[in-house]
């Protein structure tokens, strides 16, 4: 693969870095940027962005242009040797490029979170708030989580969002810096197979605005493991180790799983009116809420509110009649069915709070039966 043509331009109020990717275009559209001499643009978040196309094509990298020097060596001798271990590959692959430097005089000490308004973003922005730790920006990223690129659902899923990630940061009084980008229609994998480097990437296209980057990770460092699908499962592991000499990433909420962080943001007041989980956001406008509290993440965030008795709390972005309605049967599938760590853990806490009923077993294996029927009927 290779890299070259970068180039960096005005667009209305974004700015727009570009390059060429095998003679296909690849573009960072951004709020805000570091403006620099355009002989001296920094391919870093380009490079960031196709590592998971190099390790899904098995294929190196050539950068015709300049990347930080700092950041070439951890890729090199860290991150992809890891990341080729995770994903059981024994090819050799590298980053190589045709000009490097160090780039110290980017440092200005920047902090920057994400604000997708879900738990875990929440969690982590609530930590800088508690114990009186600056943030300098928040971000909110189009790079895959909204859907297939440039469909319609996808640019309706974004609109949604960022609607209500602009009114949060607006009540928490940060600047929010968005940055949407192209990289994942080059993908063929699922988005949650390449997401920590696709959103890291947006924000290394600030080219130096942002220099000390908090990830929120999905999982706990005890969930943590070296398995390939989800780069949740190892952000612990690997992205401490993404960095450049101006840059530096650390995922955030190693000591709390899901169920905790959902305890944790309940006393949150911003997310009592901003909470966005939901998968399915056209249904949700429709509803004039946030969420579609349908969906499998809506009724699985709504149940762990529930079972801690704040769910009332949340009326402004759940549907409290949809999710009541709900309920008997989301648990009962659960019950009976193959689950997450998330879902694992909700349901323990149901058990320790003896709140699982036998009539939810029943239903389960009832729901189980009559979908296996079902098949064996169509089958024939």
């Amino acid at each position: 693969m290779i890299l070259s043509d970068i180039k960096l331009r005005k667009q209305g109020q974004l700015y727009v870095l570009e390059c060429l990717l095998n003679e296909e275009r690849l573009y960072f559209e951004t709020s805000h940027i570091v403006l620099v001499d355009e002989k001296e643009l920094l391919y870093d978040a380009f490079v960031i962005a196709v590592i998971p196309l190099m390790i899904e094509q098995k294929d190196s990298l050539n950068v015709k242009g300049l990347m930080d020097a700092t950041l070439q060596k951890q890729l090199n001798e860290i991150v992809i040797p890891k990341l080729l271990a995770i994903h059981q590959i024994t090819l050799n692959l590298t980053i190589n490029c045709s000009k490097t430097s160090v780039n110290h005089k980017l440092q200005n000490n920047s902090i920057a979170t994400g604000i997708s308004c879900g738990v875990d973003s929440f969690a982590t922005i609530k930590t800088f708030k508690e114990y009186s730790k600056k943030i300098d920006y928040l971000t909110f990223f189009n790079a895959g989580s909204h859907g297939a690129y440039d469909t319609q659902n996808s640019k309706n899923n974004y609109k949604h969002r960022l609607s209500n990630a602009t009114r949060a940061s607006q009540e928490l009084g940060c600047e929010m810096i968005t940055v949407n980008t192209n990289v994942h229609s080059f993908l063929s994998g699922r988005f949650k197979s390449a997401h920590s480097f696709l959103n890291l990437s947006c924000a290394f296209a600030t080219l130096g605005l942002l220099n000390h980057y908090h990830y929120a990770s999905a999982y706990s460092l005890r969930q943590s493991s070296e398995q390939s699908g989800d780069t949740s499962n190892f952000d612990h592991i690997i992205l401490p180790q993404l960095f450049a000499s101006y840059f530096s990433t650390q995922s955030t909420l190693g000591n709390m799983n899901r169920v905790e962080r959902v305890g944790y943001i309940s006393t949150f007041k911003t997310s009592h009116k901003y909470l966005d989980v939901c998968t399915n956001s056209m249904v949700a406008s429709l509803l004039k809420k946030q969420n579609c509290t349908s969906c499998e993440k809506c009724m699985r965030t709504a149940a762990t509110l529930d079972i801690i008795g704040v769910f009332n709390k949340y009326h402004e972005v759940f549907c409290l009649d949809t999710y009541r309605k709900n309920k008997r049967i989301y648990l009962s599938r659960l019950l009976t069915g193959e689950n997450s760590i998330h879902d694992e853990e909700l349901l323990e806490l149901y058990r320790e709070k003896e709140q699982i009923k036998m009539s939810y077993y029943l239903l389960g294996h009832f729901m189980r039966i009559k979908a296996g029927v079902k098949k064996l009927i169509k089958r024939n």
